[in-house]
């Protein structure tokens, strides 16, 4: 089991600015973090967050990437969000029930069966016409069972409740197809590939460069604001000492003090 929790996400993040800072208070928060996280000062578990800062001075001084790289942080932010790692549906279950319910939206036709099975658990969201869990057990286990059986794509799920906040959060950035597309699709009418938006798999990356962090920096400077980078950006951060977060990002160790999500190994329900 590991544990997930909230972190900083992107290079504005990680150097305690806001979207509008300029060139000189990114110098001036560069060189106060790395004076706190120098290796020979925090010792070995802090080389790659002092690599971190180098990326991240690099890309913000740079006049012409600096502009580009806030618009994209803005959009991460607006459609992906901040994973602080709590569901997004609320938990109605008995604090015992380690189960909980995902619709995997990429694959759902918003046919409502769901919906009419097991209303006070599911509903129509308006955006993209999916269906989706606004409360856990919010209804008796047998009508959300007849809705789990009833979807004749098989896009509701059981999962661990310590997957939930996780899947949820990724399904954000999942890729939402049309539904008279995907039914075309169905009934052979269509050559095309399906849209690439699998929860599952974008949870497992996402845990993979938590894990791995050097992977966002194996081609240089990275440029562009996405779910690997600030899954890497979490994963340096929470390599270092307690002490030297602390003293490095207070605003961010005191998120923590809610107990930290454990989450399992593998993403697969």
């Amino acid at each position: 089991m590991r544990d997930i929790v909230p972190a900083p996400a992107d290079f504005y993040e990680l150097l305690g600015l806001d979207l509008d800072a300029g060139a000189a208070d990114v110098r001036l928060a560069y060189r106060s973090l790395q004076r706190i996280v120098h290796p020979d000062i925090a010792g070995e578990s802090a080389t790659e967050m002092a690599a971190f800062l180098n990326v991240a001075h690099a890309t913000l001084m740079d006049d012409s990437v600096r502009g580009l790289y806030a618009r994209d942080v803005q959009r991460f932010r607006r459609e992906v969000g901040q994973f602080d790692g709590r569901p997004v549906s609320r938990w109605l279950g008995a604090e015992a029930e380690q189960r909980a319910v995902f619709v995997d939206e990429s694959t759902c036709i918003g046919c409502m069966n769901c919906t009419n099975c097991a209303p006070s658990t599911f509903f129509i969201e308006d955006e993209y016409g999916r269906a989706r869990v606004h409360a856990q057990w919010g209804d008796e286990e047998d009508a959300i069972r007849e809705a789990v059986d009833m979807c004749p794509v098989d896009c509701i799920a059981y999962i661990k409740r310590s997957q939930l906040a996780l899947l949820e959060f990724v399904m954000k950035s999942c890729s939402r197809e049309d539904i008279a597309i995907m039914a075309r699709r169905r009934s052979g009418n269509l050559s095309t590939a399906p849209a690439k938006g699998n929860p599952f798999v974008r949870a497992e990356v996402w845990l993979k460069y938590r894990s791995e962090a050097q992977v966002a920096l194996d081609d240089g400077v990275k440029r562009m604001q996405d779910e690997a980078l600030a899954a890497a950006i979490a994963r340096v951060w929470l390599a270092l000492p307690d002490a030297v977060r602390e003293k490095g990002w207070p605003a961010w160790t005191s998120k923590q003090a809610r107990a930290p999500v454990a989450f399992p190994a593998s993403m697969q329900p």
